[in-house]
């Protein structure tokens, strides 16, 4: 590029968690985009659940009311297969987490080289003594074409991963006296430090991770502007000069620090000791060549880091500005911050943001490239393994979408093949078919009607199908009661009445009269009416009495009887 003609290798290594926002747009919804269960957050992805023989729609009534519960309860066991990812969640919260921005080729996590650019605008506004809100005085104007910055250009570097870090934030509050303790709640602060209530979750990179950049800055052109513009003395020295740059960034970033530690010094509380500890782990990191820098940046940073520093030679609070809704510190009349954002990872407590930059030579680059194009090759042998898998996701989905719609028609026709039987009072056989409708699409509603009803019509012909085997048995028992000689049956009866009624009974259970069972009813008669007297003699010498005998024995038999016994 036409002006640019100093090139700086730089390899950038993160200190403290670091967050470059993507947007509200693409934070991650709770209930939504992700549930939390066991302690880690899923990443929902919509196509797996097709594939899984979930259907969106059958979620969502969840996701409109943000339902984690009901989600949970219809993909228990088959979490992992309907994510892309499985994150520890690191605290508890209902808020949505903050997605950090990514390379959309890759899906790597980006630091853009404008966001870098934009840290170290701050940091050279307070270095050439800027006071105003744009910076003209110092930068200069792009109209006019002596903007400084435009001659300083950074690279984007590209990161390979993300965690979830929990920040929480620290925050002053007035009892009598400027007190420090931990938000929790709108307006709720306290001395004691909790996890959660009023956290918010950040994708992060983490300390330790490594990327590349370059910076180019133009020598010629900074002579032009530093000679032309001549703003201030520390303006006509900047040099074009890597090292330089550093130690204007180290200067900038020491001073900050000393300021951050003796504030939370000042307004000691729960927790502040390990932010001290963490605050001297950067100040010592600092090196006195200048052979690298200590930067801080992105998302958390806040006000004092970005804007406010050169404000100020100390960030106590002594009063509070109440004209707007959220109260912010003063100092000495002077907009300042009384709140910072924590990050808290691995138990350690950070002020976020902080980045190493080193220059390094050709040859380092190479090795530096070397590996990492080793690991991009593996990622992205990874990330075409799942474009691939996508491409299956989504000619599965289709099959799956394609199955259901047919498990759909073929659930609406078994519930009409099973109304028609009910009406027809095919009880049993609509009930079979209602089965059927319920396996395919239990929580469907279309049957349940309908399976109310049958269940209703099952139970009362069960209960007339135990009735009449009651009485089967009953009909069985007493068919086995009168299954005897019929001289047993009659042999206790005393009266002609009582021992016909007795031969009616045995006759009615399926028995039939043998030529020795006439004889044994002949003898009973005889015998009973052998001590008979006065009207019942009377009316058994009558013929006309005896119809009951006639019935069962036959009239000529009965005759026979009737003349042996009343010679």
């Amino acid at each position: 590029m036409e002006g640019i003609n100093k090139k700086y290798n730089i390899e950038l290594e993160v200190l403290t968690p670091l967050s470059i926002g993507a947007g509200s747009e693409k934070d991650w919804v709770r209930g939504v985009d992700f549930i939390v269960d066991g302690g880690l957050l899923y990443r929902l992805n919509m196509k797996k659940m097709l594939l899984n023989g979930i259907h969106p729609d059958e979620l969502a009534s969840y996701f409109t009311t943000k339902n984690e519960k009901g989600i949970k309860s219809k993909l228990a066991g088959k979490l992992e297969q309907v994510s892309d990812v499985a994150m520890p969640f690191p605290a508890e919260t209902d808020n949505d987490v903050k997605a950090f921005v990514k390379n959309q080729l890759s899906g790597n996590p980006l630091l853009a080289g404008s966001s870098l650019k934009g840290s170290l605008r701050s940091v050279l506004f307070e270095y050439l003594g800027g006071s105003s809100q744009d910076g003209r005085e110092v930068f200069g104007s792009a109209v006019k074409g002596d903007e400084f910055m435009r001659f300083i250009k950074i690279a984007d570097s590209e990161f390979l991963s993300t965690e979830l870090v929990n920040t929480k934030i620290f925050n002053l509050q007035n009892n009598g006296e400027w007190v420090g303790g931990w938000k929790h709640g709108e307006q709720k602060t306290s001395v004691n430090f909790k996890a959660e209530g009023f956290n918010t979750v950040y994708e992060c990179i983490v300390p330790g991770q490594k990327s590349v950049s370059s910076i180019m800055m133009s020598e010629k052109q900074f002579s032009k502007i530093s000679n032309h513009v001549n703003r201030n003395e520390k303006f006509a020295v900047l040099k074009n000069d890597i090292t330089f740059l550093f130690s204007i960034i180290n200067s900038h970033t020491k001073a900050f620090l000393m300021k951050e530690k003796k504030f939370f010094l000042q307004y000691e509380t729960d927790k502040t000791d390990l932010i001290v500890k963490g605050i001297d782990d950067i100040l010592n990191s600092i090196p006195d060549d200048n052979s690298y820098c200590i930067l801080r940046m992105s998302a958390g940073s806040g006000f004092h880091s970005i804007t406010g520093d050169w404000q100020f030679n100390d960030f106590s609070i002594n009063g509070i500005d109440t004209s707007k809704k959220v109260s912010r510190g003063l100092l000495n009349g002077k907009k300042s911050s009384k709140s910072r954002k924590i990050a808290i990872f691995n138990d350690r407590f950070f002020l976020p943001g902080f980045i190493k930059m080193r220059s390094i030579t050709d040859d380092e680059l190479k090795k530096v490239e070397f590996e990492r194009n080793a690991e991009i090759q593996r990622k992205e042998s990874e990330r075409q393994a799942k474009i691939e898998e996508a491409r299956q996701l989504h000619f599965f989905a289709q099959k799956a979408e394609e199955e259901r719609k047919a498990r759909q028609l073929h659930y609406n026709n078994l519930v009409q093949n099973a109304t028609n039987l009910y009406n027809d009072g095919k009880i049993e056989a609509a009930n079979e078919i209602c089965k059927q409708a319920d396996s395919l699409f239990p929580e469907n509603t279309a049957h349940q009607t309908l399976k109310s009803l049958i269940f209703g019509k099952l139970n009362e012909i069960e209960f007339v199908r135990k009735q009449r085997e009651s009485e089967e048995r009953a009909q069985q028992e007493r068919i086995a009661k009168n299954a005897v000689p019929l001289a047993d049956k009659i042999s206790n009866a005393s009266k002609i009445g009582t021992l016909l009624g007795n031969v009616e009974t045995w006759l009615k259970y399926g028995n039939k009269f043998s030529d020795s069972d006439l004889q044994a009813l002949f003898e009973k008669i005889k015998a009973i009416a052998s001590s008979l007297k006065g009207k019942d003699l009377k009316n058994f010498k009558d013929f006309k009495s005896w119809n009951k005998t006639i019935a069962l024995v036959g009239e000529n038999t009965a005759k026979k009887w009737f003349d042996e016994l009343t010679k």
